[in-house]
């Protein structure tokens, strides 16, 4: 049997087809639903041109139907390419430029935005949209008209690349990490590990999926016959509600959306919950300590890992105490070894490199090895932590961020002369985008708010500063004049 990406949801089929597969709000959907709607869905692509190898462009906010939309592009052998919601027009056209889509799909809130693209050749279909009438392809309405019944799937391979998630390097050229089926089979179950054991009572999903943990997070738990569960806002309310209404067993949050649970005023009988676990480079030990407080019957796990490579370390409960700080040994089967203060990591689970970037992708690898980029240590025992980073990208949240690219948004705003970008360590978020900026003389020096106000649409809000300082002059090389983040992040350092 081929490990690829849609055959989980084929096993789920085989033994428990009405079981619950996903839940929003009161909503919830049986892996058969999914499956039937996928059958229709693929089918819909299908007409429309879709065929193995084709990439599609996916912008939307998250709904249970796009579980379906997702398993009908595998079938097809076709490559999911999703993009943050909050992408600027002008971010998602250079994604396109870059990526050149077969087809590009949108939920009816960015249907407008879909007729530049169509204008430019692109062909642009809508989901979500019921039963109204759009200006392009309505796969609602088709995937209505169609047969739900089995469909032989294409002739994929799980060396096939399944999906290109998107994220920036230093420069702001946006990069496609290409993920294969077998990649995914592997991650999916490597993250089982957790618990071994098949049903239960599903986990609450907080990663967004656009993301690959998410698309990560519901194929583990399928693996496993559990149901995911989303909520349409990842506010503390809305996750207790969760937790309450479906009594969930397994529950991962990056810092930020632990410190939303965990803020006063949220109440919710976490009792359900049996494995907690939390993740970035820079992890709080002290947060964990209040998980524990808040879930005492759940095992806590730490865990570390990208994109690029899949989970990577975890942390188990019984060591967090004594190792503050550390992000664990490596996952079964994954290698892990530190060159020059770097830490280098190798699997299976890997990504196959960045879409059409040969340069970008040698950059990364050196002999069968990903170089994380992160500057990590190991104690004794093998256990590892992440020192800091050799590169220049931001990593706040989970995402990526490229400085170039905040500060060329930031260019133009009134009395402003020089202006470097950095990531700060931050308990919460890993690192935070800060702003060093160099004011004409008797400017005052502009706050957060007006320089999240000057980015305005043209940046997601996730790559806005959330921190700014006035440096008298900007660090650049002799030769190039280039910025020397480095130091400037040294600077701001020292002044905090």
């Amino acid at each position: 049997m081929q490990r690829l990406a849609h055959r989980i949801l084929d096993l789920a089929i085989s033994t428990t087809p009405d079981a619950v597969a996903a839940t929003m709000g009161e909503r919830s959907l049986t892996f058969w639903q999914v499956d039937r709607a996928a059958n229709a869905i693929m089918r819909v692509l299908a007409r429309l041109g879709v065929e193995r190898g084709h990439r599609i462009l996916f912008q939307a906010e998250t709904t249970l139907d796009h579980l379906a939309f997702f398993f009908a592009v595998q079938r097809l052998g076709a490559i999911f390419v999703p993009l943050v919601p909050t992408l600027s027009v002008h971010e998602v056209g250079t994604i396109a430029d870059y990526i050149r889509p077969h087809i590009m799909v949108f939920d009816p809130a960015r249907q407008e935005a879909g007729r530049g693209f169509a204008e430019a050749g692109i062909p642009v279909a809508i989901i979500g949209a019921g039963d109204a009438v759009t200006a392009f392809a309505n796969i609602d309405i088709l995937a209505g008209r169609v047969s739900t019944d089995d469909v032989i799937p294409s002739d994929v391979s799980e060396d096939d690349t399944h999906a290109i998630f998107m994220t920036s390097g230093s420069t702001g050229q946006p990069k496609g990490v290409m993920i294969s089926h077998k990649a995914t089979w592997l991650r999916s179950m490597n993250g089982a590990s957790r618990a071994q054991a098949c049903g239960g009572g599903g986990e609450l999903m907080t990663f967004p999926m656009y993301h690959w943990a998410g698309w990560n997070y519901v194929l583990e738990n399928w693996a496993h016959r559990r149901a995911v569960h989303f909520v349409e806002q990842l506010d503390g309310r809305q996750m207790a509600q969760a937790i309450e209404r479906w009594r969930p067993a397994y529950l991962y949050c990056i810092p930020a959306l632990w410190e939303r649970l965990l803020a006063p005023g949220i109440d919710f009988d976490g009792s359900s919950v049996r494995f907690v676990g939390s993740g970035t480079s820079r992890f709080d030990p002290t947060l964990m300590e209040r998980i524990g407080s808040r879930f005492p019957q759940a095992m806590r796990t730490v865990y570390y890992g990208s994109t690029e490579f899949g989970g990577a370390m975890t942390l188990h409960d019984s060591e967090i105490a004594r190792r503050p700080g550390a992000v664990g040994l490596p996952y079964p089967g994954c290698e892990a070894t530190i060159v020059d203060g770097e830490l280098r990591l190798r699997s299976l689970s890997m990504m196959d490199g960045y879409f059409e970037l040969p340069d970008q992708t040698a950059e990364v690898f050196e002999d069968g090895w990903y170089l994380t980029g992160d500057l990590a240590e190991r104690d004794p025992d093998g256990f590892f932590t992440i020192t800091g980073r050799r590169r220049e990208v931001i990593r706040s949240g989970g995402e990526t961020i490229a400085p170039a690219e905040v500060e060329l948004a930031l260019r133009g705003l009134p009395g402003l002369r020089d202006v470097a970008v950095i990531g700060l360590p931050d308990p919460v978020w890993g690192e935070i985008v800060c702003a060093a900026l160099v004011v004409d003389e008797g400017c005052t020096v502009p706050s957060v708010e007006t320089l999240r106000s000057h980015v305005g649409e043209g940046l997601a809000p996730f790559k806005h500063p959330r921190r700014v300082v006035c440096v008298a002059e900007l660090p650049r090389t002799p030769a190039t004049g280039q910025v020397m983040r480095s130091r400037v992040r040294e600077t701001v350092l020292n002044l905090s």
